[in-house]
């Protein structure tokens, strides 16, 4: 898998430069949706996965009660990579309520040296965290890639409003590597039974979100995040159905209202999506119903928004006779 995932990363390193020197703009939508529909579907393989959720919780347990106790806490390089491997879990106990409870818990006590911090950093955006399994069959390591996605959103913020630590270039990788994932990711199942929530395009929502504050970011980056996240939506074959259209009209209402630039490129988006729907022909399978109440889902949170741009709003409504 590693040779398809360096292609893809590849090609999207080049549509982002492309756009950055503007050589490219409104065939954006299209080319992101070319290269998605192009990626592969390679053959599952064995999924390595952590088993010992009794003991990873009393060491979770540990962790948390040392730190809180702590006068200056602190913990270990074996600890994080501890916890970054129990991303990995199928129990939501050991993923969610304990490690992920347990990162946010160290990052607001101030747990983390600078060193530290841009190894979670830059792990989370390793190859075989964030694109485990991407383009096998769904799989259970959904949960290692999009809660390496929360983790970062977590991280933007921390560093936006406190740590003020990560470089102009380390966001530039970040956009090109968070492109990259939702250019491959089709797994966007919310909560799967009794292994907790997956909770994929959250998870997107709230990361783009956390990306449209930093300063550090050109214009084109976040048009890329955004136009990426309206292509990746039509392609899920799940009904988002767990909150993903609010998270995901928010971060887009949140983008367009900064600037009219925003607003316009959002709105091209939106076009794109509404003259390949033009075209379809509805078809008797769960999976193209799937994807066109997706779309009435997402448009209808948008327009639910009070803050959305008037000219986001009129285009909306113009082709409302087409939901």
């Amino acid at each position: 898998m590693a040779n398809e995932v360096a292609q893809i990363q590849a090609q999207v390193a080049d549509i982002q430069q492309r756009l950055l020197a503007g050589k490219l703009f409104r065939t954006l939508p299209a080319e992101l949706g070319q290269l998605m529909a192009n990626a592969p579907e390679l053959p599952a393989t064995p999924i390595e996965e952590p088993h010992d959720d009794l003991a990873a919780l009393a060491r979770i347990h540990a962790i948390g009660k040392r730190v809180k106790a702590a006068k200056n806490p602190t913990v270990t390089d074996v600890e994080l990579e501890f916890m970054l491997a129990h991303l990995a879990s199928t129990s939501p106990a050991v993923r969610d309520k304990g490690v992920f409870f347990l990162l946010n818990d160290l990052l607001q006590v101030g747990a983390l040296s600078d060193d530290q911090l841009l190894m979670v950093f830059t792990r989370l955006q390793a190859p075989d965290i964030l694109y485990a399994h991407i383009l096998e069959p769904e799989n259970d390591a959904v949960f290692l890639r999009s809660f390496a996605v929360m983790i970062l959103s977590v991280l933007t913020y921390a560093d936006s409003h406190q740590y003020h630590l990560f470089s102009e270039a380390e966001y530039h990788t970040l956009v090109l590597r968070l492109t990259a994932y939702i250019v491959m990711e089709k797994d966007g199942r919310g909560y799967v039974a009794k292994k907790g929530w997956a909770h994929t395009y959250v998870h997107i929502g709230n990361a783009l979100d956390e990306l449209t504050n930093v300063e550090f970011l050109q214009r084109g980056e976040k048009i890329l995040l955004m136009a990426a996240a309206i292509e990746g939506w039509q392609r899920i074959d799940t009904p988002l159905v767990y909150g993903e259209d609010q998270r995901i009209a928010l971060y887009l209402t949140n983008l367009a209202a900064k600037h009219e630039f925003y607003a316009n490129s959002l709105v091209m988006c939106l076009t794109h999506w509404q003259q390949k729907v033009q075209k379809m022909r509805p078809r008797e399978s769960i999976r193209f119903w799937n994807r066109w109440y997706n779309r009435d889902r997402l448009l209808s949170g948008l327009l639910m928004r009070g803050d959305l741009p008037q000219v986001v709003v009129d285009y909306l409504q113009k082709i409302l006779d087409f939901y």
